[in-house]
């Protein structure tokens, strides 16, 4: 079965968190900006859905609270690339418009970033190389012979 994905992330200034998202490369799907939110293409088949924080907090009621993401982590994005050159020239788009820096790390066969938004949404962006997805690990272990791999 295949399934479409695009998580409903809420932000404080639509325009301002539009304007950081397209300052990553990331455009918005045709015909779908609706005032309260724009819906932002990654992929066939996924993105990411900006919403205005009061809008979506009228959507899911007054029996849940919004997190702050500012001050309280409750989730994260993960978005894998297809190169370790990508890992870092996403993450310096996303430094240039405003996003904090939290972590990085590179382990040869795996390379990550950790920015959080203007809103402080934490987002990871990695790239594996294609034999530790395919959990090949003797040719990953051929490859990288310095790597420390995980256990188990």
């Amino acid at each position: 079965m295949a399934y479409q994905f695009y998580p409903h992330i809420p932000v404080a200034d639509l325009a301002r968190s539009w304007a950081f998202y397209e300052a990553l490369g990331w455009s918005v799907a045709r015909g779908l900006d609706e005032g309260h939110s724009v819906m932002l293409e990654l992929g066939e088949n996924f993105g990411v859905t900006l919403v205005e924080r009061a809008y979506m907090q009228r959507v899911i009621g007054g029996d849940q609270e919004l997190a702050d993401p500012g001050r309280t982590v409750s989730g994260g994005y993960a978005l894998v690339v297809d190169t370790p050159e990508e890992v870092d020239a996403l993450a310096e788009r996303a430094v240039a418009a405003g996003a904090t820096t939290h972590r990085a790390e590179d382990a040869g066969y795996m390379r990550n970033r950790v920015f959080a938004d203007p809103d402080g949404h934490r987002w990871n962006i990695a790239w594996v190389d294609p034999l530790v997805m395919e959990r090949n690990w003797d040719a990953v272990k051929e490859k990288y012979p310095e790597a420390a791999l995980p256990q188990g």
